[in-house]
Protein backbone atom coordinates (compact mmCIF):
# COMPACT_ATOMS: atom_id res chain seq x y z
CA UNK A 1 0.00 0.00 0.00
CA UNK A 2 1.40 3.39 -0.99
CA UNK A 3 2.11 5.98 1.70
CA UNK A 4 -0.60 8.38 0.51
CA UNK A 5 -3.26 5.68 0.73
CA UNK A 6 -2.23 4.92 4.31
CA UNK A 7 -2.64 8.62 5.17
CA UNK A 8 -6.08 8.67 3.57
CA UNK A 9 -7.08 5.68 5.68
CA UNK A 10 -5.78 7.28 8.88
CA UNK A 11 -7.66 10.45 8.00
CA UNK A 12 -10.88 8.50 7.45
CA UNK A 13 -10.45 6.80 10.82
CA UNK A 14 -9.84 10.16 12.52
CA UNK A 15 -13.06 11.58 11.05
CA UNK A 16 -15.14 8.62 12.21
CA UNK A 17 -13.58 8.45 15.68
CA UNK A 18 -14.16 12.20 16.10
CA UNK A 19 -17.80 11.81 15.10
CA UNK A 20 -18.33 8.87 17.46
CA UNK A 21 -16.74 10.77 20.35
CA UNK A 22 -19.01 13.77 19.75
CA UNK A 23 -22.18 11.66 19.53
CA UNK A 24 -21.16 9.51 22.48
CA UNK A 25 -20.37 12.49 24.70
CA UNK A 26 -23.62 14.32 24.05
CA UNK A 27 -25.74 11.15 24.15
CA UNK A 28 -24.48 10.42 27.66
CA UNK A 29 -25.42 13.94 28.75
CA UNK A 30 -29.09 13.43 27.88
CA UNK A 31 -31.30 13.34 30.92
CA UNK A 32 -34.55 11.52 31.41
CA UNK A 33 -36.73 14.54 30.69
CA UNK A 34 -40.34 13.59 29.84
CA UNK A 35 -41.30 13.44 26.16
CA UNK A 36 -44.32 15.55 25.20
CA UNK A 37 -44.83 14.40 21.61
CA UNK A 38 -43.18 12.29 18.91
CA UNK A 39 -43.70 11.02 15.36
CA UNK A 40 -42.83 7.89 13.38
CA UNK A 41 -40.53 6.59 16.08
CA UNK A 42 -40.24 3.04 14.70
CA UNK A 43 -39.21 4.44 11.30
CA UNK A 44 -36.73 6.82 12.93
CA UNK A 45 -35.11 4.08 14.99
CA UNK A 46 -34.70 2.03 11.79
CA UNK A 47 -32.98 4.95 10.04
CA UNK A 48 -30.86 5.56 13.13
CA UNK A 49 -29.59 1.97 13.03
CA UNK A 50 -28.91 2.25 9.29
CA UNK A 51 -26.93 5.44 9.88
CA UNK A 52 -24.85 3.71 12.55
CA UNK A 53 -24.17 0.79 10.19
CA UNK A 54 -23.06 2.92 7.23
CA UNK A 55 -20.97 5.20 9.43
CA UNK A 56 -19.10 2.16 10.73
CA UNK A 57 -18.44 1.02 7.14
CA UNK A 58 -15.34 3.24 6.64
CA UNK A 59 -13.59 1.24 9.35
CA UNK A 60 -13.70 -1.73 6.95
CA UNK A 61 -11.99 0.53 4.41
CA UNK A 62 -9.42 1.60 7.00
CA UNK A 63 -8.61 -1.79 8.51
CA UNK A 64 -9.07 -4.27 5.67
CA UNK A 65 -8.85 -4.65 1.90
CA UNK A 66 -12.46 -5.87 1.65
CA UNK A 67 -13.72 -2.68 0.00
CA UNK A 68 -10.80 -2.17 -2.36
CA UNK A 69 -12.85 -3.53 -5.27
CA UNK A 70 -14.94 -0.31 -5.11
CA UNK A 71 -11.93 2.04 -5.25
CA UNK A 72 -12.07 4.77 -7.89
CA UNK A 73 -9.14 6.82 -9.11
CA UNK A 74 -9.24 10.45 -7.91
CA UNK A 75 -6.46 13.03 -7.89
CA UNK A 76 -4.82 13.21 -4.44
CA UNK A 77 -5.53 16.96 -4.23
CA UNK A 78 -9.24 16.29 -4.69
CA UNK A 79 -9.19 13.55 -2.07
CA UNK A 80 -7.51 15.86 0.45
CA UNK A 81 -10.23 18.44 -0.16
CA UNK A 82 -12.62 15.98 1.42
CA UNK A 83 -10.81 16.06 4.77
CA UNK A 84 -11.77 19.62 5.84
CA UNK A 85 -15.29 19.00 4.52
CA UNK A 86 -15.68 15.83 6.61
CA UNK A 87 -14.12 17.38 9.74
CA UNK A 88 -16.29 20.44 9.13
CA UNK A 89 -19.32 18.14 9.22
CA UNK A 90 -18.17 16.74 12.57
CA UNK A 91 -17.72 20.31 13.84
CA UNK A 92 -21.25 21.20 12.68
CA UNK A 93 -22.66 18.18 14.53
CA UNK A 94 -20.74 19.23 17.67
CA UNK A 95 -21.99 22.84 17.40
CA UNK A 96 -25.56 21.65 16.92
CA UNK A 97 -25.39 19.28 19.89
CA UNK A 98 -23.87 21.98 22.07
CA UNK A 99 -26.63 24.43 21.09
CA UNK A 100 -29.49 21.95 21.58
CA UNK A 101 -28.26 20.52 24.87
CA UNK A 102 -30.97 18.37 26.46
CA UNK A 103 -33.43 19.22 23.69
CA UNK A 104 -31.63 16.85 21.29
CA UNK A 105 -33.10 13.48 20.40
CA UNK A 106 -32.08 10.92 17.80
CA UNK A 107 -35.73 10.40 16.87
CA UNK A 108 -38.55 12.88 16.24
CA UNK A 109 -39.78 13.90 19.66
CA UNK A 110 -40.14 17.04 21.76
CA UNK A 111 -39.58 17.32 25.49
CA UNK A 112 -42.23 18.79 27.78
CA UNK A 113 -40.10 21.89 28.40
CA UNK A 114 -38.97 22.16 24.78
CA UNK A 115 -38.39 25.68 23.50
CA UNK A 116 -37.65 26.92 19.99
CA UNK A 117 -33.87 27.18 19.57
CA UNK A 118 -32.73 30.06 17.35
CA UNK A 119 -29.14 30.54 18.52
CA UNK A 120 -25.86 28.98 17.38
CA UNK A 121 -26.23 27.41 13.92
CA UNK A 122 -30.02 27.67 14.28
CA UNK A 123 -29.70 31.40 13.82
CA UNK A 124 -29.04 30.72 10.13
CA UNK A 125 -30.41 27.26 9.28
CA UNK A 126 -33.22 25.11 10.66
CA UNK A 127 -31.54 21.70 10.31
CA UNK A 128 -27.81 22.11 10.96
CA UNK A 129 -27.48 18.50 12.12
CA UNK A 130 -28.49 17.34 8.65
CA UNK A 131 -26.06 19.85 7.15
CA UNK A 132 -23.28 18.19 9.13
CA UNK A 133 -24.53 14.75 8.13
CA UNK A 134 -24.31 15.70 4.44
CA UNK A 135 -20.86 17.30 4.80
CA UNK A 136 -19.36 14.19 6.41
CA UNK A 137 -20.29 11.54 3.81
CA UNK A 138 -19.43 13.81 0.89
CA UNK A 139 -16.06 14.50 2.49
CA UNK A 140 -15.57 10.81 3.27
CA UNK A 141 -16.48 9.89 -0.32
CA UNK A 142 -13.58 12.04 -1.51
CA UNK A 143 -11.07 10.93 1.14
CA UNK A 144 -11.78 7.21 0.74
CA UNK A 145 -12.28 7.38 -3.06
CA UNK A 146 -14.49 4.36 -2.49
CA UNK A 147 -17.72 4.09 -4.46
CA UNK A 148 -19.42 1.73 -1.99
CA UNK A 149 -18.69 3.98 0.99
CA UNK A 150 -19.92 6.99 -0.98
CA UNK A 151 -23.16 5.43 -2.25
CA UNK A 152 -24.18 3.91 1.08
CA UNK A 153 -23.34 6.88 3.29
CA UNK A 154 -24.78 9.53 0.98
CA UNK A 155 -27.76 7.37 0.01
CA UNK A 156 -28.84 6.61 3.59
CA UNK A 157 -28.35 10.26 4.57
CA UNK A 158 -30.56 11.45 1.70
CA UNK A 159 -33.21 8.82 2.48
CA UNK A 160 -33.28 9.77 6.17
CA UNK A 161 -33.49 13.46 5.36
CA UNK A 162 -36.34 13.05 2.87
CA UNK A 163 -38.26 10.74 5.22
CA UNK A 164 -37.93 12.94 8.30
CA UNK A 165 -37.65 16.62 7.49
CA UNK A 166 -41.30 17.26 6.55
CA UNK A 167 -42.53 15.46 9.68
CA UNK A 168 -40.02 17.36 11.80
CA UNK A 169 -41.17 20.74 10.53
CA UNK A 170 -44.85 19.77 10.88
CA UNK A 171 -44.20 18.74 14.49
CA UNK A 172 -42.52 22.07 15.18
CA UNK A 173 -45.45 23.99 13.65
CA UNK A 174 -47.88 21.99 15.77
CA UNK A 175 -45.90 22.90 18.88
CA UNK A 176 -44.82 26.49 18.20
CA UNK A 177 -47.30 27.70 15.57
CA UNK A 178 -46.68 31.18 14.16
CA UNK A 179 -43.41 31.49 16.07
CA UNK A 180 -41.98 28.64 13.99
CA UNK A 181 -43.57 29.91 10.76
CA UNK A 182 -41.81 33.25 11.28
CA UNK A 183 -38.58 31.40 12.00
CA UNK A 184 -38.98 29.41 8.75
CA UNK A 185 -39.23 32.64 6.75
CA UNK A 186 -35.97 33.88 8.28
CA UNK A 187 -33.82 30.77 7.82
CA UNK A 188 -32.86 28.16 5.24
CA UNK A 189 -33.25 24.43 5.72
CA UNK A 190 -29.66 23.30 5.17
CA UNK A 191 -27.88 26.49 4.09
CA UNK A 192 -28.36 30.10 5.19
CA UNK A 193 -31.11 31.91 3.33
CA UNK A 194 -29.86 34.43 0.83
CA UNK A 195 -30.77 37.96 1.90
CA UNK A 196 -32.53 39.97 -0.78
CA UNK A 197 -32.65 43.30 1.06
CA UNK A 198 -36.45 43.25 1.07
CA UNK A 199 -38.28 43.54 4.43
Amino acid sequence: MVADEILFRYTSAAVMVSFMLVRGYFSRRLGGEPVATGRAQVRDRTYYRLMVAVYILPFAYVLTSWLDFAHVSLPPALRWMGAPLAFGGVAMVWWTHRTLGRHWSGILELRENHRLISSGPYRYIRHPMYTGFFMMPVGMALVTANLLVALLQIGVTIAMYLARVADEEAMMIDRFGDEYRTYVRQTGRLLPRLRTGRP
